[in-house]
């Protein structure tokens, strides 16, 4: 936890310097005494707005990150139909896919109920299909599957992008390595990372598999029921 706060000391001098920059310049505009019409008016408060929003999210992973390290977040696992859950992802991030003209594909086998913390594991599926969307090319696509194997249910998303660099790719899911400050500074680092250890929590295994040009595919294992489930989720028929 030591190394993990020096880094996160580390991480914050290069993750926060433009969004500071992006708050510093505008407001100093706005504050000035030097007329402003109002469409110029309007994009600097957006570029406020939107550097604000990029540091908010940075401190809430970084906690996040720190608590799940730690084993201080309380998980709340329920049944829930990961179809939907997953679904609600994809609309999480529909609107980024729309701007980048990149079309998201559903295949979902319908299953057994699974006992899982439902907002942790939207975030984990989040996180994977920001990282996707981000990462493909304007037109491109992306696929959404959930099916099952042997007891466990796989929820895969694959893009067409450019792929991860094979180098890197033992890192994609460490947090704050420094290997990876490049990446980081692209904002895909934490989320990753936060997104194996919710995983882990729920006993299940996420991987990826890319190929460089050729796009990536990242894999979230799950079984049926999770080690802190309660009474009713142990019930549960499959």
């Amino acid at each position: 936890m030591d190394q993990f706060k020096t880094d996160v000391l580390t991480l914050l001098s290069h993750e926060a310097r433009t969004p500071l920059n992006s708050l510093i310049a505008p407001a100093e505009m706005l504050m000035s005494e030097e007329e402003v019409d109002a469409e110029d008016k309007n994009l600097l408060i957006e570029l406020v707005h939107s550097a604000a929003n990029r540091l908010h999210r940075f401190f809430e992973n970084a906690m996040l990150l720190s608590s799940l390290k730690s084993g201080k977040w309380q998980f709340n696992p329920a049944p829930a139909d990961l179809c939907e859950v997953v679904h609600d992802a994809i609309c999480e991030v529909a609107t980024k896919a729309a701007e980048r003209r990149v079309k998201i594909e559903e295949k979902f086998d319908s299953g057994p109920t699974v006992c899982l913390d439902r907002q942790e594991i939207k975030r984990v599926v989040t996180a994977i299909l920001d990282n996707a969307v981000r990462f493909s090319p304007s037109g491109g696509g992306i696929n959404v599957s959930v099916c099952w194997q042997n007891g466990d249910v796989c929820v895969s998303v694959t893009d067409h992008g450019e792929g991860i660099d094979p180098d890197y790719l033992q890192y994609v899911f460490d947090e704050l390595s420094d290997s990876d400050i490049d990446h980081h500074s692209r904002g895909q680092g934490l989320s990753l990372a936060i997104a194996r250890h919710i995983v882990q929590q729920h006993n299940g295994t996420i991987s990826v598999e890319s190929t460089k040009g050729s796009g990536s595919t990242f894999t979230v294992q799950l079984p049926l029921t999770v080690p802190s489930q309660d009474a009713f989720c142990r019930s549960m028929p499959s």
